[in-house]
């Protein structure tokens, strides 16, 4: 009788946390985890961030990279989930794909019809590919200031 007296109390409290328990909720965002959702992307003056800021969504916007190699990319984003890349005359437009850490861009067909991947960190970026050979090319790139 003992057992009963606190064993039902505590499987009832054990229920209820477990209702109360704060779980992630999809908010309709397609965003990696180091982004900050839409309540908390206000300026300092208390004025609502731009829309395209609160969606988590990115300025079109142009950078250029060197490469250890010798090749220079420029990056264009497309939206959240693409980057356009252009190698002097050629051009792929890849897609978000899971990253541990960054942003990691991919497509099957690539430069030349092959894979790359655009897997960037801050101001590095690692660039992988397969040549008009269909050898693969790996290399180390920094964005230009």
């Amino acid at each position: 009788m003992k057992v009963r007296t606190w064993a039902v109390p505590a499987s009832l409290a054990l229920l209820l946390t477990a209702c109360v328990v704060n779980t992630p909720q999809d908010d309709g965002h397609r965003h990696q985890h180091h982004q900050r959702h839409e309540n908390s992307m206000q300026d300092p003056g208390n004025e609502p961030a731009p829309r395209h800021e609160r969606r988590g969504e990115r300025r079109a916007s142009v950078e250029r990279f060197s490469c250890e190699n010798g090749l220079s990319v420029t990056v264009r984003q497309q939206g959240t989930d693409r980057v356009s890349l252009q190698l002097d005359d050629k051009s792929a437009v890849l897609n978000r794909a899971t990253s541990g850490s960054g942003e990691r861009y991919t497509s099957n067909r690539g430069l030349f019809g092959s894979g790359a991947e655009w897997h960037r960190k801050g101001n590095e970026a690692a660039f992988s590919f397969k040549d008009p050979y269909g050898n693969s090319v790996e290399t180390a790139c920094q964005r230009q200031q």
